[in-house]
């Protein structure tokens, strides 16, 4: 595998490390800038919940990238062609949600990877000037280290795992835990600790580790993430910004006038 300073993520987690990254889900290149001062690794900016599109996205992924962070993006649904735009504007790593089969996973990789692994379309102009590669290094290690994440999420995806997490040139999936549980439950719970929704993830963390492959995971707070990194996921997305936020402000109201509302964003 090709790496140098440029890329990395797929650096890091080649060490055995755990990621941890700020959710982003307003898009505000501030409140990126601000996650990662405070010592994430890396953050996560919500195309499909958040309340962003492309051009706060890339305003954000910038301002990552000058803090000395790497980026990753959730793309809406069918967001193929946007995960590759993003990726031409420096993301690293490329999440896109509902994949249900190994269909969904190799048109995923079709688009994001570079031949021979796929039909990704050249014009990465900008991520070559943010991560300081020249044009032929960006090519050539390109395949190697962004990361393409399948969203493993539903009933449909449970059963199809093997097969997509067998897909070549996909790095891996990412869980997401909200709509795993409303899935096995047929919508009566949401619940990130529900045994049957755990049960699931242990099996994805020991299936991609067979493969070599990578586990991500959105975390509803730092509780929620460390028990999902004690479990041996690879990439723990914490938070969101508008719920750090709304913490924040709760816990000054609290401390000011000894009461404040519960409120607040949760992704």
């Amino acid at each position: 595998m090709i790496t140098m300073s440029g890329f990395t993520v797929k650096a890091r987690l080649a060490k055995g490390e755990q990621i941890f990254a700020a959710w982003v889900a307003s898009c505000i290149a501030r409140n990126a800038e601000a996650a990662v001062k405070v010592g994430f690794d890396m953050a996560f900016f919500d195309l499909q919940h958040g309340e962003g599109g492309f051009a706060e996205a890339r305003d954000s992924i910038a301002a990552v990238r000058r803090a000395g962070r790497p980026s990753g993006v959730r793309v809406g649904l069918e967001g193929y062609a946007e995960a590759a735009r993003l990726l031409d504007v420096g993301a690293e790593v490329a999440v896109l949600p509902m994949v249900n089969s190994a269909e969904d996973g190799r048109r995923l990789v079709d688009t994001l990877k570079y031949p021979p692994l796929g039909s990704r379309s050249w014009g990465p102009t900008r991520a070559i000037d943010m991560l300081g590669l020249t044009v032929e290094t960006y090519r050539a290690s390109a395949n190697d280290n962004v990361v393409v994440l399948a969203m493993i999420e539903t009933r449909a995806a449970v059963a199809a795992a093997d097969d997509i997490l067998d897909v070549p040139g996909l790095d891996g999936v990412f869980v997401g835990p909200s709509d795993l549980s409303i899935s096995l439950s047929d919508g009566a719970r949401l619940d990130h600790r529900m045994p049957e929704a755990v049960a699931v993830m242990e099996r994805l963390v020991e299936a991609a580790r067979k493969r070599g492959k990578t586990t991500a995971i959105f975390c509803a707070g730092g509780e929620a993430a460390r028990r999902n990194a004690q479990m041996g996921f690879d990439i723990l997305a914490v938070g969101s910004d508008m719920a750090f936020l709304s913490d924040g402000a709760r816990a000054a109201l609290t401390a000011a006038r000894g009461t404040a509302g519960e409120g607040g964003a949760r992704y």
